[in-house]
């Protein structure tokens, strides 16, 4: 018998909150700290006198592209994230039923075999697949869904929300829904939200929990995300992952690991 890797499920989560965290934040940091042009090279110099059109000088436009463009970076890292866990999860599920029927089979053509599959799904199927495999559906299908759209509007739309992109009922704004961390204090019934550096109440328990959030643009706004709002959205990959470790572990399980996977 065959022990299935979770880890080739789940590796692609690591990879985002590197990725993010090394590119993604520290740009984010950068734009939020920075007021004013830092003097120019002698290289930029040389180059500024060679162009056709001057450079940039208003430091807020300079801002504002340069944000934008880290925001798309970002959402292009969570997509290919949970596109490729999603697609994983697809191939793993089915691998594992496929040991318990045909225990020969040729595991590293099946796997090709299921991979080339899983890429020509749109990505509705996809999930509706991997429910039905799993046999329960996804926590946070919704918010994988509001991800892709901001996704889509900042590549195809310059970030500037169009009725296509709008996901409420009346089809005037977009709402990226997602799920954070929420770290309080709790003494009897009451609750207060825990501040770094800001003692909490005496004899009071901290206590980690969790809420839903809503980031609303209406339509014909520009999307804008602060960095704290950008590590919320990074909050609800977590919660995702998690989602996607317990369905693992649920999963049947094999005696010995397959290397393909």
């Amino acid at each position: 018998m065959v022990k299935l890797n979770p880890n080739y499920v789940l590796a692609p989560f690591h990879n985002l909150i590197g990725n993010c965290q090394s590119n993604v934040l520290m740009g984010l940091r950068i734009v939020e700290k920075v007021d004013a042009f830092p003097d120019p090279t002698s290289e930029e110099l040389m180059f500024f006198q060679i162009q056709l059109h001057a450079p940039i000088t208003d430091i807020r436009q300079s801002k504002t592209l340069f944000k934008k463009w880290i925001l798309i970076n970002g959402f292009r890292e969570i997509h290919k994230c949970l596109r490729t866990t999603i697609e994983r999860m697809f191939v793993f599920r089915k691998i594992g039923l496929k040991i318990e029927s045909d225990p020969g089979i040729d595991l590293r053509a099946y796997e090709l075999e299921l991979r080339r599959e899983a890429a020509r799904l749109d990505q509705p199927t996809l999930i509706g697949t991997v429910n039905s495999l799993f046999g329960e559906e996804m926590q946070f299908s919704s918010e994988i869904e509001s991800f892709n759209k901001a996704r889509n509007c900042l590549e195809h739309a310059n970030g500037i929300v169009t009725e296509r992109s709008c996901n409420n009922r009346e089809k005037n704004k977009l709402i990226i829904h997602g799920n954070k961390f929420k770290a309080f204090f709790k003494k009897g019934t009451e609750e207060v939200l825990a501040e770094i550096g800001k003692p909490g109440p005496e004899n009071a328990a901290l206590m980690m929990g969790a809420e839903k959030f809503q980031i609303e643009f209406s339509l014909g706004q520009s999307i804008e995300l602060s960095l704290k709002q950008f590590l919320d959205i990074l909050n609800t990959c977590v919660f995702v992952g998690a989602d996607v470790e317990l369905k693992l572990k649920k999963c049947s399980t094999y005696n010995c690991l397959v290397p393909i996977l």
